[in-house]
């Protein structure tokens, strides 16, 4: 069995290695993923909340060693402009974050580890271990969230808008969370991790917070390798061709039909 590296999530995304993320990008097109690849994306506020979210629940006690609350102050003032000048020295390489969104994150991770299932998920095992394989000669990785040796099982948590399980439920299959759920599985067992079954938190990003718990079906798993196994093969090719094509191969017309929907309101 190989043993999880211990680095920071910067240094995991800065490593190579087809990831989860990677995966999704070649879905949408081999052009799309080449052009994120060297533009990469800049952290979005929805992105900060959720690290920010992981953090507190997860690693709460180096939360001060990657984020800094910046002062609410005045800079057009003599006082705003000093305190600004003496928060500036201490930022360092630390993100700054302003105390609302704090407090909100704040309120999401005690929401989870208020909810009796979660909490309990979330004891006894490994915050955010990177683990890396191979496939085909192609290295790959992924980084889970919480890893329960001792129940076989993967948490993974979501901040999303609505966690109930009428939204849930489409939101998963959206993000694709199915995809992800069999990637963490396989490279787990590849590195010789005994895993079974692959649980979501989600809980929401507005008050009052509510949390919800998801355990991933077979079905749901199986989706998601067949899914994978395709995006890993068009993956695999276009770094073998250095076809980086956009939404088809060999271009062609297409008919352009009425969405179902309309088609079904009028014919």
């Amino acid at each position: 069995m190989k043993n999880p590296v211990i680095i920071t999530n910067a240094e995991y995304h800065d490593a190579p290695g087809v990831s989860k993320s990677d995966l999704d990008l070649i879905n949408r097109s081999p052009a799309y993923y080449r052009y994120v690849k060297e533009n990469p994306k800049e952290q979005t506020a929805a992105m900060l909340f959720g690290s920010m979210a992981h953090k507190l629940v997860l690693e709460s006690e180096v939360f001060d060693d990657e984020y800094i609350i910046a002062p609410d102050v005045d800079r057009r003032t003599k006082k705003g402009k000093e305190i600004w000048e003496e928060f500036n020295a201490e930022l360092k390489n630390k993100i700054a974050i302003g105390r609302p969104l704090y407090e909100s994150a704040k309120s999401v991770a005690e929401s989870v580890m208020n909810h009796p299932i979660a909490a309990r998920l979330l004891q006894g095992g490994q915050a955010e271990s990177s683990w890396f394989w191979e496939e085909n000669g192609v290295k790959c990785k992924c980084r889970p969230d919480y890893l329960r040796g001792d129940i076989k099982c993967v948490i993974d948590l979501k901040t999303t808008q609505n966690a109930s399980p009428e939204s849930f439920t489409k939101i998963a299959y959206d993000y694709r969370y199915h995809v992800q759920a069999a990637w963490y599985l396989r490279g787990l067992r590849e590195c010789g991790v005994d895993v079974e079954n692959f649980i979501f938190i989600a809980v929401e990003k507005d008050p009052p917070y509510t949390v919800c718990v998801y355990t991933a079906d077979d079905l749901m798993i199986q989706l998601g390798n067949d899914i994978a196994n395709a995006n890993f093969k068009t993956l695999c090719d276009c770094m073998i061709s250095s076809n980086w094509y956009g939404y088809e191969e060999n271009p062609e017309i297409h008919s352009l039909s009425l969405p179902d929907w309309v088609t079904r309101k009028y014919f």
